[in-house]
This record gives structure tokens, C-alpha cells and sequence, in this order.
């Protein structure tokens, strides 16, 4: 948790930096290069990391070797796909400078084939330091990057050259790394095996990947670099929130899928999904007060329309919380084979609906999308659950917590009427806190981990 966030974090810094350095049409073109990439690395076997890590917990000398084929594996998956996606970006009509670049931002996937691998495999042997320093590695060098761009006004290459830089290092830390951890014997496994066992981890993520990002794909060719690059500074503290509940409800993961339908598990799940839609209220609520200031104070003017994007798309934080708590609870009870169809649905809503919105709204578009994708979601993944494991649960409190939220947020709009939206904006926060701390939620939800340790 602390190494995901930690990385998080940095990177987060580093799009400030670049998002501000750039301005909304170059950022535009960094967004949806970064976005071609993340796909091409998922593709090409992010996913191996979890593989690895299962496999080295069950035995060390088998994680290590097919770790080893694994990064080469991944290159060799790399090559055609980077090649295949820099040649649509110049069928769809992109200048030669931004094929460039797309292609020295590919050459990333390389370095990180060795980073993700090995750190998949220091995961399943308990090597959580090592695995941290991989990670603090990469964001220093994001930052370091992000002062390089801030005071020598670099341009897109200077912050593709960032990102490059940073997967080196990160690359060779952790190959410094696998030859200090390594055991003296390995064991691999046939190629055609390796192959067929893998490759579940290439299309699944793939699918939930991509229709995580097609809308800055679509956004990019329907609206231009402008409306992407307002959009994208806006989604990225998206992916920053997602490691609340993967912190969360990863650490009851263990004890869930041990007894997924037993009564304390169910319990322990449903008080999680109340901390974490709670959250998820203050979340909404901080957004809605701070947002306008905070994107004028951080980026500037050029991007206060940001802050529009971002009240819209920060409301997908609610769904998303409770949606990847029925994921883990999917995931507990052995249903996994679910997620593929579920995350295919998704896919095509998402498509379907940008493309034929975009044109007419442009980057609201994609943040409604965003928000309607998740409802789809949401009414799958009760679906399923209600036909495989027979139970959904619910967020404990709820109901009431849905309450003082709604109730706070309408007296904050109507306030800011006749009061500086600040100032009646900080009390409702800073009373949705009171709430929080005075019902005991934190607590609760602290009981129910300990059980679980």
C-alpha cells in the first residue's frame, strides 16, 4: 500500500509539473500518448506481476525463473504491439513529432518488463522493502524530471525523456535487485505452458484497461489536444483515490476467501464498504468546495475549466468505491471468471457511448461516460453476485451516512449564495468529519481489520 502510494503520489506530482509546463494542447498530446502506452503495457503483460507473486509464494525457485522468461516474454510481446500502435496513430491522421515521441515512450515497456517482473516476484516471497525501493526509485526520478521540465520550459520531448529516464532506473535498481534475490537454482516451465498460463493475465486487464481509457483515445481524435488535455489533468486524481479501497479491501482478502459466505466475513466486508463510501462522501464534498481554487492554484488559469471536468468525474469516486468492493467479494468467492463479460460490457458502453456523444459535448461527454460506465458496472456486478454467491452486500450505515451527505452538500450550495463558498464549504467538511469520528465508523472498521490479522 505505502509503495503504490508513494508512486502514486510522485507521478501525480510530476503531471502537475508537466500539465503546467506544457499547457492544455501540448499536455493534451502527453495524455493520450501516455494513455497508448499504458495499454500497450497491460497488454503485453502488466498483469504478470500478480502471476509472479502467486507463484513465487508457492515456491521461490519457480517465481524467480519464470520471472526471467517473463520479462523476455513481455519484450517480445512489446515489439509488434508498440510498432502496431504507433502505425494507427499515423493512419488516424497524427504529425510525425507525435509518432516520435509515442515511439521513445514505447522503448519505457522495456525497462519496466524487468521493474513489474521482479517486483511481482518480491511480493510473493515478502521482500516488501525491496519491492518499495523500486518504487521510490522511479518517482524520484519523476521528480527530478518534473524540475527539469518546470525550469527549462521543456517541451513534450522533455517530459517523454523524463519518463524514459525514470523506467531505466527504476529497470536497473531492480535488476540489481534480481541478481541479489535470486535463488542459486531456478525452475522454468515450457514455453507453450508459460504461454496458455499467462495469458489470461494479458486479456483481462487489457479489457478493463482499455475501456478505462478509450475516452482520452476518442476525446484525442473527436475534440482535439485541448479538451484532452483539460480532461486528462482532471482524471488523473482518479487513479490516485483508487488506492484507498485497494488498500482497504486487499487486507481482507485472505480472511474473505477463506469463508466468503460466512456471517463475520460478510460483516467485515460490509463495515469496509461503509468506510469506504464514507470516504468517498468527503471526498466528493472536499471536491466540490476546493476544486475551483485548488486548479487555479496548481495549474493556472489556462486550466480552470479543469475544475468543471472535475466535479463531474469525482463523482464516479461513490460507485467506484462500492464496485470494487463487490469485485473483491466476487473475487473471494472464486467468480472470477466473470469479470471478463462484465468488463467486455463495460467496454462497449463506453465506446459506443463516446463516440456518439463526444462530437456534440466533447470532454463532458467523457466524464459523464465515466460515471454512466460505472453505473453499468455497479448493475452487473449485482447481477452476478446475486446468481453466483447468492448474497450482496451492503455498506454498513449507509443510509444514514447517504443522509447527513446529502443534507451537507445542499446546505453548502445554498449557502455559497450568500456566504464565500470557502468558508461554509470548510464547515461542511469539517462536519462531515464530526460525523464520521462521532458515529464510531473509523473504529468500527479498525475492530474489524484486527479480526482479520
Amino acid at each position: 500500500m505505502g509503495s503504490q502510494l508513494t508512486r502514486a503520489l510522485l507521478r501525480l506530482f510530476f503531471v502537475l509539473i508537466a500539465a503546467r509546463a506544457l499547457g492544455p494542447g501540448q499536455f493534451g498530446i502527453y495524455t493520450l500518448l501516455l494513455a497508448v502506452v499504458e495499454i500497450l503495457a497491460v497488454i503485453s503483460g502488466i498483469g504478470h506481476g500478480e502471476f509472479l507473486s502467486r507463484e513465487a509464494a508457492r515456491e521461490e525457485r519457480l517465481g524467480w525463473g519464470v520471472g526471467e522468461q517473463l520479462i523476455g516474454l513481455r519484450i517480445v510481446y512489446a515489439i509488434p504491439l508498440a510498432g502496431a500502435a504507433i502505425g494507427l496513430l499515423g493512419v488516424l491522421g497524427y504529425s510525425r513529432s507525435v509518432l516520435v515521441a509515442g515511439a521513445w515512450m514505447a522503448l519505457t515497456l522495456a525497462p519496466r518488463s524487468m521493474s513489474e517482473a521482479v517486483q511481482g516476484v518480491l511480493r510473493g516471497v515478502g521482500k516488501c522493502w525491496d519491492y518499495l525501493a523500486i518504487d521510490v526509485v522511479l518517482g524520484c526520478a519523476l521528480v527530478l524530471g518534473a524540475g527539469v521540465l518546470l525550469f527549462r520550459n521543456g517541451g513534450i520531448v522533455t517530459a517523454v525523456v523524463a519518463e524514459l529516464a525514470a523506467a531505466v532506473a527504476a529497470g536497473t535498481v531492480a535488476f540489481g535487485l534480481f541478481l541479489r534475490r535470486r535463488t542459486k537454482e531456478t525452475i522454468r516451465l515450457p514455453w507453450p505452458a508459460l504461454v496458455r498460463k499467462s495469458a489470461i493475465f494479458n486479456v483481462y486487464p487489457f479489457v478493463i484497461n482499455l475501456y478505462d481509457r478509450a475516452d482520452v483515445l476518442l476525446l484525442s481524435k473527436l475534440a482535439g489536444d485541448y479538451a484532452t488535455g483539460l480532461y486528462g489533468i482532471a482524471y488523473r486524481p482518479l487513479g490516485t483515490l483508487q488506492l484507498l479501497p485497494y488498500g482497504v479491501l486487499y487486507s481482507l482478502l485472505p480472511t474473505l476467501s477463506r469463508n466468503p459466505r460466512g456471517r463475520a466475513e460478510k460483516q467485515r466486508l460490509e463495515r469496509a464498504m461503509g468506510l469506504l463510501l464514507s470516504a468517498a462522501f468527503g471526498v466528493v464534498l472536499g471536491t466540490m468546495v476546493f476544486a475551483d481554487s485548488a486548479v487555479r492554484l496548481l495549474l493556472g488559469e489556462r486550466y480552470a475549466v479543469s475544475a468543471v471536468a472535475l466535479k463531474i468525474l469525482i463523482w464516479a469516486v461513490i460507485l467506484r468505491y462500492v464496485n470494487s468492493a463487490l469485485n473483491v467479494y466476487l473475487l473471494a468467492g472464486q467468480q472470477e471468471r466473470v469479470f471478463l463479460p462484465i468488463a467486455a460490457v463495460c467496454l462497449g458502453v463506453n465506446i459506443i457511448g463516446n463516440l456518439l456523444l463526444i462530437p456534440i459535448y466533447s470532454w463532458r461527454a467523457a466524464a459523464l461516460l465515466t460515471i454512466a460506465t460505472e453505473v453499468v458496472l455497479l448493475v452487473q456486478n449485482v447481477y452476478w453476485l446475486r446468481r453466483t454467491v447468492g448474497y450482496i452486500p451492503k455498506p454498513h450505515g449507509a443510509l444514514r451516512t447517504s443522509l447527513v451527505f446529502s443534507v451537507l452538500l445542499i446546505s453548502v450550495v445554498a449557502g455559497a449564495r450568500v456566504i464565500p463558498l470557502l468558508f461554509i464549504g470548510s464547515a461542511g467538511v469539517l462536519l462531515f468529519a464530526a460525523y464520521l469520528y462521532r458515529t464510531g465508523m473509523l473504529r468500527e472498521f479498525a475492530e474489524a481489520w484486527r479480526a482479520t490479522v
